[in-house]
């Protein structure tokens, strides 16, 4: 069995895991509402069941005989549900209250408060249930890769997880990512944990906490714990693609390999690019880029990134292709290397 390296990383995933259990003790069970909602498809089909969500151009439908599948938006020629939804559209508008086909034809009526309105159903980008369970709401996928290369006798193995939750004012995102590198003489170990929480104000403008837990042997980093706060907004956000923008404040605290340790403040900058394509094949591609300019360190600037293409080629089992790293252009140990990155591939599985 592979193993999994330093005791800083075993450090870091006990707490990641800790966390996990932590959070998944905190469910409570409530019931399930009852699947009454009905959808029709442009060539005619009609489908009883339960609306979980609509996002990226698929809306998630839980039926009985069925289970849960998912249908292409493109697809839907009208939505019927009395039930309560946050529905966002492509230009960043929201709107509260049940789904119907009052609105004639290429449109879908949301019934709130403020009476009905008719709205173009290819302009919805997000569909929420206001009073659904947590788990409903919860998107995860999880992967694994791993590589052998006989003439150089190096070992890579990795693991990835990514979740996403949404409400109705509230975005809760997390990612892990551990690679080990094992040449038969020593190891070297990268870990990465990033969470973020946004809260979703008009015109698609957001607030943002940030929280990051990184590992890096290359870069002779122990462990680096990064606070950070700031406003963002969404930029593009419809059924093909979502990019992003944001800014704010940051405190890093880091423990280098030789012992010594430094707390900074820093600037952040965040930039997203979602593609999504869910006509066959299924792809999607994922570029992240975070940029820590030094405020405190002043000429100091770090960063992570990452670029993912999956292609799904069974049902929700994907394969992954990743290209990512960090660079720092002053490290805090001099036998540190100022970039490390990888090329890694994996198959993941997605909830």
């Amino acid at each position: 069995m592979l193993s999994v390296g330093t005791k800083h990383q075993n450090r870091f995933l006990s707490g990641i895991v800790a966390v996990g259990v932590l959070l998944s003790g905190l469910s409570v069970s409530t019931a399930h509402a009852a699947k009454t909602d009905v959808v029709t498809l442009k060539n005619g089909d009609r489908i009883t069941g339960e609306v979980k969500s609509l996002d990226r151009g698929r809306l998630r439908y839980s039926t009985d005989s069925m289970g849960t599948i998912y249908i292409e938006w493109d697809e839907v020629q009208t939505l019927v549900s009395k039930h309560f939804y946050r529905v966002q559209l492509s230009n960043g508008r929201r709107y509260f209250g049940d789904l119907s086909d009052a609105g004639g034809q290429e449109t879908l009526a949301v019934t709130g408060a403020r009476g009905s309105k008719p709205l173009p159903i290819l302009d919805f980008v997000r569909i929420t249930p206001v009073e659904d369970h947590w788990r409903d709401r919860n998107d995860l996928k999880v992967g694994a890769g791993y590589s052998y290369d006989k003439g150089s006798s190096v070992t890579k193995a990795n693991i990835y997880a990514d979740t996403e939750y949404v409400s109705e004012r509230r975005v809760l995102t997390a990612s892990l990512r551990s690679d080990v590198t094992d040449d038969g003489d020593s190891s070297s170990t990268a870990s990465l944990g990033t969470g973020q929480y946004k809260f979703l104000r008009d015109n698609r403008k957001y607030w943002f906490l940030l929280g990051q837990a990184q590992q890096n042997d290359e870069l002779d980093i122990d462990l680096r714990l990064t606070l950070g706060a700031g406003f963002g907004k969404f930029f593009k956000q419809n059924n093909r693609r979502k990019w992003l923008a944001a800014t704010g404040l940051a405190v890093a605290r880091e423990e280098s390999g030789d012992g010594t340790a430094e707390t900074n403040l820093e600037g952040v900058l965040q930039t997203t690019y979602e593609s999504f394509l869910y006509d066959t094949p299924k792809l999607d591609l994922t570029v992240n880029l975070l940029v820590f300019p030094g405020i405190s360190d002043f000429g100091r600037v770090r960063s992570n990134y990452e670029v993912t293409l999956s292609k799904e080629f069974v049902s929700d089992f994907f394969l992954d292709l990743t290209f990512g790293g960090s660079y720092d252009t002053d490290p805090s140990s001099d036998d540190a290397a100022k970039s490390d990155y990888m090329i890694a591939t994996g198959l993941s599985y997605e909830f």
